[in-house]
C-alpha cells in the first residue's frame, strides 16, 4: 500500500482526522482535571512503587502501563498525562490507519472508522484506557510486519512497534503479537525466511512483554475463576446476536457501556448493511486475495472475530472454561471481545482499499462522503464524552491529605467499605474503581472481586483480599486478620454505602477523621515478610532491554541510511 505523492501524505491526513475525532469523542474529558469512570483511574502523583514496577509479588494488572504513567507524571501533572494519552491514542491510531491507504480520501475514511467504532467506544466507556492506547499501535504493527523483509529498516520498525505496544499492558502486547504472527505467516515465501520472521516476532514479544508475564507466573498461585468465562463473554448489543454484534465491532460483556442506538433495528441494520457492502466491495477482486497484505488483514480479522465469539459457539464455552482453569495465564482469553479489534482493523483496511478505488475512478463525491461518515452516523452517541456523561473533576482536599500522610507512614493499608467500585459525590456519582492502590505506594488491601448484577461475583487474585472477604462474610475477627497480614492503617470512606458485612468492627482502635475519611491505626506491625529475591527484577529488565534494543535499532538504521546521503551532499 504505497501512498501517492501529494501536498498531504495519507499518514498526516489520518493523524489530523484522528485528532479531530478524538476531540469530538472525548469532549468534556479533555477539560482540566481527572476523568474518572469505571477502570479509568488516574491520580495526581502515581508513585514509582514496587506495584507499578511489577516487582511487589502481586498479579500485574497494570504493568507496565502504570509505570509509563508514573514516569510521565514526574514531569507533568497527572491529569495532563491522562489527556495526552487519551487524545494521543486517537492521533497515533488515526495516523496508522491513514498509512493503510494510498490516497488522502482513503486515509481520512480509514482514520474515521478506526477512531469512531463500537469497540473503541465501549472500551473507553468501561475505562480500559490501556487497551485503547495499545490498540492505536496495531495499524503500525500491521504495516511493519508486512514490510519486515524490506531490509534492516523493516526489521527495526517491527521490533519498535511490537515493543511500543507491549508498554500498555498484557492485552495490547498479546494483540500485537498475534497480529504480527498472522501477518508474517501470510507473507509466505521460503521456509527459511518464514522461520526467521516468526522467530523474530516471538523473541521480541517474549522479551518486550516480560514486565507482565514474568511477575504473573511468579504471583499466580491459583487458576482463574471459571465464573469469569461467562461473566466476560461477549454480549449481544445489537438485535443480530453475539456474532452479529462482534461483526459490527461491539459486543462488550458490560451492558452499561452499550450504545442505545445499536440496540434497535434501524441503526443496527444500517450499520450491518454498511459493513457488508464494505467487505463485498473490498474482497470481491482477485487482487485482494493475491496481495499478501490484504490477505493478512483478512486472516487476522477472522482470527479476532473467532476468538471474540468462541464462548458463543457450540462447545466453545466448555472449551474456554477448561483452558482458563487449566492453563496458567489463559485468563486473558476470558474477555474474548477484545480480540474483535483485529476485525475492526480488517474493516479499516477494507475501507482504505474501497475509498482509494472510488477516488481513483473519480466516482461521485456523495459515494466518498457516505464511505467516510457512516461510522459516525451509526454511532452518534459516542460524541462528546458518551453524550456528555463524562466530565473532569479534581480529588478533594481530604483524599489528598490522607494520601500524603499514609505515604509518609509507609505501612500497608486496608480500605473499606469492602467494595471494588465507588460512587463519589465529588465525581458526580459515577462508578469508579477504588483509587487508593494508585494513590499510595505501599501495599493496599481492598476488595478485588468483580460484582455482577445477579448478586454473584468473579473472584479476585489477592490472597489477603480473599481472606478478608471470607472473614467479613463469616463474622470473623477482621482486625486481627489484617494485623497478621501486616496491615497497620485502615481507611473507611464514610461517604460510601456500607451494607452489613462491608466494614469490620474497629472500635477500640485509635482513629482520626479527615473530611469523609476515617483513618484507624491498628498499631505497629509485628509480622515480618521474607525479603523479595532479585529474580523479581528479571521481567522489568527484559522489557527495558527490549526498549533499549528497539531504540538502538531505529537509530542504527537511520544513521545507516542518512550518512551516505549527507556525505554525497557534502561532496557536491
Amino acid at each position: 500500500m504505497s501512498a501517492q505523492r501529494g501536498p498531504v501524505r495519507p499518514g498526516v491526513a489520518g493523524a489530523l482526522t484522528g485528532a479531530l475525532a478524538g476531540i469530538a469523542v472525548l469532549g468534556p474529558a479533555l477539560a482540566p482535571g481527572y476523568t474518572l469512570h469505571y477502570d479509568l483511574v488516574f491520580v495526581p502523583d502515581l508513585p514509582l512503587s514496587a506495584r507499578t514496577l511489577g516487582t511487589d509479588g502481586s498479579v500485574p494488572r497494570a504493568v507496565p502501563n502504570d509505570l509509563v504513567v508514573a514516569l510521565l507524571g514526574t514531569v507533568l501533572p497527572g491529569w495532563v498525562v491522562q489527556k495526552l494519552l487519551l487524545l494521543g491514542a486517537f492521533v497515533v491510531g488515526g495516523a496508522g490507519a491513514g498509512r493503510l491507504a494510498r490516497t488522502v480520501p482513503g486515509a481520512v475514511a480509514a482514520a474515521v472508522l478506526w477512531s469512531w467504532n463500537p469497540w473503541l467506544g465501549e472500551r473507553l466507556g468501561i475505562g480500559h484506557w490501556g487497551y485503547v492506547v495499545g490498540a492505536a499501535l496495531l495499524p503500525w504493527v500491521f504495516v511493519a510486519a508486512t514490510r519486515v523483509r524490506s531490509g534492516p529498516r523493516g526489521v527495526a520498525a517491527l521490533v519498535a512497534t511490537l515493543t511500543a505496544a507491549s508498554l500498555w499492558g498484557s492485552t495490547p502486547g498479546v494483540l500485537a503479537t498475534l497480529l504480527a504472527l498472522v501477518t508474517v505467516l501470510c507473507l509466505g515465501g521460503p521456509l527459511r525466511l518464514l522461520a526467521r520472521d516468526l522467530a523474530l516476532v516471538a523473541g521480541v514479544a517474549l522479551l518486550a512483554n516480560a514486565a507482565w508475564w514474568w511477575p504473573f507466573l511468579r504471583a499466580a498461585s491459583r487458576a482463574a475463576d471459571p465464573a469469569g468465562t461467562s461473566a466476560f463473554a461477549a454480549g449481544a448489543d445489537t438485535p443480530f446476536g453475539i456474532v452479529g454484534s462482534l461483526v459490527l465491532g461491539g459486543g462488550l460483556w458490560h451492558d452499561r457501556t452499550w450504545f442505545v442506538e445499536r440496540t434497535g433495528w434501524p441503526v443496527a441494520a444500517l450499520a450491518m448493511t454498511a459493513v457488508l457492502a464494505l467487505l463485498v466491495g473490498a474482497v470481491r477482486t482477485r487482487r485482494w486475495w493475491r496481495d499478501p497484505v490484504t490477505r493478512a488483514a483478512s486472516a487476522a480479522g477472522v482470527a479476532g472475530l473467532g476468538l471474540g465469539a468462541i464462548a458463543a459457539l457450540p462447545g466453545g464455552h466448555g472449551l474456554l472454561t477448561w483452558v482458563v482453569t487449566s492453563v496458567p495465564g489463559a485468563g486473558l482469553l476470558r474477555d474474548g471481545q477484545k480480540f474483535a479489534v483485529l476485525w475492526v482493523l480488517l474493516l479499516t483496511v477494507a475501507t482504505a482499499v474501497v475509498v482509494d478505488r472510488l477516488h481513483e475512478r473519480r466516482l461521485p463525491v456523495v459515494a466518498l462522503v457516505v464511505a467516510v461518515v457512516w461510522p459516525v452516523a451509526t454511532l452518534p452517541t459516542l460524541a462528546w464524552g458518551h453524550s456528555g456523561t463524562w466530565a473532569s473533576v479534581d480529588y478533594p482536599a481530604d483524599v489528598r491529605a490522607v494520601a500524603a500522610d499514609l505515604r509518609a507512614e509507609g505501612e500497608p493499608v486496608a480500605v473499606f467499605p469492602w467494595s471494588t467500585y465507588r460512587r463519589y459525590a465529588w465525581a458526580d456519582d459515577r462508578v469508579v474503581l477504588d483509587p487508593w492502590n494508585r494513590l499510595l505506594p505501599q501495599t493496599v488491601v481492598g476488595d478485588d472481586r468483580l460484582s455482577l448484577r445477579q448478586g454473584e461475583s468473579v473472584a479476585g487474585e489477592d490472597p489477603a483480599a480473599a481472606a478478608v472477604t471470607t472473614a467479613l462474610a463469616e463474622g470473623g475477627d477482621v482486625t486481627d486478620l489484617l494485623r497478621r497480614h501486616g496491615v497497620r492503617w485502615v481507611v473507611v470512606a464514610t461517604d460510601q454505602p456500607a451494607p452489613a458485612g462491608s466494614v469490620p468492627e474497629l472500635s477500640g482502635t485509635s482513629s482520626r477523621r479527615v473530611g469523609d475519611l476515617v483513618v484507624h491505626d491498628l498499631g505497629p506491625v509485628t509480622t515480618s515478610q521474607a525479603p523479595p529475591g532479585s529474580a523479581r527484577w528479571l521481567g522489568l529488565a527484559g522489557t527495558g532491554a527490549a526498549v533499549v534494543g528497539a531504540l538502538l535499532l531505529l537509530l542504527g538504521t537511520r544513521r545507516g541510511e542518512t550518512w551516505p546521503t549527507r556525505r554525497r551532499a557534502r561532496l557536491k
